[in-house]
């Protein structure tokens, strides 16, 4: 199943949401400084890091356990995948594991070789 738009629901407002997720694109820039012109805002208002395809990986917050948690989802083959990370700069190296790996299946799938997996590393069990 293909879903289109954000799977994440923000709701309006302020208070520490926005603040929280400057923090997120604050360790993605400091992990990646290139990034600053990729990351992009969805318009629920979560992070994206686009992927071929049309496809991105989103941060954001959902309601998850009677409480918004921030976190991160990635396109799978067969749906997406939902991670919640156990602080902002887990969620940043979850994110960016996760769309280093999608550009590698792309040039993969285009004859190039990827690095080494390390998104298990960053997993929050």
């Amino acid at each position: 199943m293909t879903t289109r738009g954000s799977v994440l629901a923000h709701p309006p407002g302020g208070g520490a949401i926005p603040d929280e997720r400057e923090q997120i694109r604050a360790h993605l820039l400091d992990l990646r400084p290139e990034l600053a012109t990729v990351i992009e805002f969805g318009p629920s208002g979560a992070l994206l890091l686009p992927l071929p395809a049309g496809r991105a990986i989103e941060i954001g917050r959902m309601r998850r356990r009677g409480r918004a948690r921030w976190v991160v989802v990635s396109p799978e083959a067969d749906g997406a995948r939902l991670r919640e990370p156990r602080s902002l700069s887990s969620a940043a190296h979850i994110a960016l594991a996760a769309w280093e790996r999608g550009g590698r299946r792309c040039r993969e799938n285009q004859g190039g070789r990827g690095d080494r997996d390390e998104a298990e590393r960053f997993s929050s069990r």
